[in-house]
């Protein structure tokens, strides 16, 4: 149980369930909270708060699980558990997450800890200052435990870097678990932690959220403090998590308060809306390509959910086409070009010579060099006209759904395989996540909500996004959606709660 404090003789089953928010366990069910693992991270920074558990005791727990689990998962490339058990020793009992564990995705900074970003370019790279993003983090009451997993400066929908070695999916462990935020969502998946930071250039908060069936946000751009990334472009920070009140709750806490996109703040959204929506429907990918039949279902299936609750679903036509992979894919290249000259000047030598980035990041070189910095500009204006013709397309309806991936998740390997060329492997990857990088482009919300499952046990979400600055309808539908099908008393069989841990 809990504790062998008062807590578990208290009547708990109520009060507990409403500690961890009543929405989430289905009608009927018997999954009240009794251990630490059931909690969300609100639900234990409120058990560490009324000193019904300490928090060493909360990530004494953590630790236990990570170290009974993640030799077959392989989340945390970094732990940071003696700088852990040293912070919460200083808890702010008062602060919002006083006392959580949390670990960070190894693309964004904590002082004295390796920043790797998936590459050996930068695997003995310890950080002399902690993000901005990460300061928040500490002043929130986390209690750090680690950096995550990732691909190679997070290109890839799916973590399997030659550095950190393939991160594995809790569901089935021969295949993935998504990109690039992938560590982390294992790590929410398995149960180590409630959640987790993420970061999303292209999909890579939503595509692993929908692979490891936990929920996950990606804000507009610009909106939140600097973390993995300055924010000013495609890349933005969030979290995963189990629950979508920590998201909520994450979410209203890190928001950057010089507001440099001139967005309307969101405070903590508490609950759903009784606003009811207009849903555009779009099955189809930019390619004009159906997904999977699985996938077509789950996104089905969702609508008339939404249907049932009362919100008004309409098909849509997408208006972003096929040319839009090709402006994204030159402005990602141009970055590779970029990475490559530092690794020369570093060097002193052509980065395919050093060993120190992957082939499919030296490709991305390759192709950013033969496109040039006309690429870039044509890219850039692509976007900019690309940006106001969306958003007066979505002028018609509140929120858009879509797939978040076109197949459900692959195997591990099918998106690095070596045997490919780079243009089969680059078709292969983008067809695959043809459906989230129109966000990242454009500067929109998105988030992936996981309401689905395939034939061979694998999460499937369902991906929604709305206009720019409107994460608050996005986050009031996602509790909605999690009060009508709850999902955070799912577990995979590879998990903490599975395996008896607490």
């Amino acid at each position: 149980m809990i504790s062998r404090r008062s807590f578990i003789k208290r009547s708990f089953a109520a009060g507990a369930a409403a500690m961890v928010a009543p929405a989430i366990y289905a009608k009927g069910t018997s999954a009240l909270p009794t251990q630490l693992v059931d909690f969300d991270a609100l639900g234990l920074s409120q058990l560490i708060k009324n000193k019904e558990v300490s928090p060493k005791e909360v990530v004494m727990a953590t630790i236990n699980r990570i170290e009974a689990l993640d030799g077959k998962l392989n989340a945390i490339n970094t732990p940071t558990f003696e700088k852990a058990l040293e912070t919460v020793k200083n808890i702010n009992p008062d602060a919002p997450f006083a006392g959580v564990p949390f670990v960070m995705k190894d693309n964004i900074n904590y002082a004295g800890v390796k920043t790797t970003n998936g590459s050996k370019l930068f695997e003995n790279n310890v950080a002399k200052e902690s993000a901005q993003l990460t300061k928040a983090y500490e002043k929130a009451g986390f209690v750090i435990l680690g950096k995550t997993n990732m691909p190679e400066f997070g290109l890839a929908p799916t973590t399997e870097s030659v550095l950190l070695k393939p991160a594995h999916n809790p569901w089935n462990t021969e295949y993935s678990s998504g990109g690039s935020s992938g560590g982390s969502s294992i790590s929410v998946a398995a149960g180590y932690l409630p959640l987790a930071h993420a970061s999303d250039g292209g999909g890579s908060i939503r595509i692993p959220a929908s692979s490891c069936g936990i929920f996950g946000l990606k804000p507009s751009r610009m909106r939140m403090l600097p973390g993995s990334s300055d924010q000013l472009e495609f890349m933005v920070d969030n979290c995963v998590s189990r629950t979508v009140r920590d998201s909520a709750m994450l979410f209203s806490l890190t928001q950057n308060p010089a507001n440099p996109a001139n967005l309307k703040p969101v405070g903590f959204v508490s609950g759903p809306s009784k606003r009811r929506l207009t849903i555009g429907l779009c099955m189809k990918n930019y390619f004009g390509e159906l997904p999977h039949p699985e996938i077509q279902k789950a996104i089905e299936d969702t609508a008339k959910l939404l249907e049932s609750l009362g919100h008004t679903v309409i098909e849509v036509k997408n208006p972003v086409t096929g040319e839009f992979e090709d402006q994204f894919l030159s402005l990602f290249a141009a970055k590779m070009v970029k990475t490559a000259a530092f690794v020369q000047q570093m060097t002193g030598k052509p980065a395919a010579e050093t060993g120190l980035l992957e082939p499919f990041t030296l490709e991305f070189d390759v192709m950013g060099r033969k496109r040039g910095n006309e690429s870039v500009i044509k890219a850039n204006k692509y976007f900019e006209h690309k940006g106001i013709e969306v958003a007066n397309w979505m002028n018609s309806f509140d929120v858009l759904l879509t797939p978040v991936t076109k197949t459900p998740s692959p195997k591990l390997g099918y998106m690095t395989d070596s045997s490919l060329s780079f243009d089969d492997l680059s078709r292969r990857i983008f067809d695959y996540m043809s459906y989230t990088p129109v966000q990242n482009a454009l500067g929109l919300p998105g988030m992936s909500v996981p309401l689905g499952m395939s034939s061979n046990g694998l999460p499937i979400g369902s991906h929604f996004a709305a206009g720019n600055g409107d994460e608050q309808t996005l986050l009031e539908l996602a509790y909605e959606l999690e009060a009508a099908k709850p999902w955070a008393h799912k577990w995979a069989p590879v998990s903490a709660k599975i395996n008896g841990l607490k």
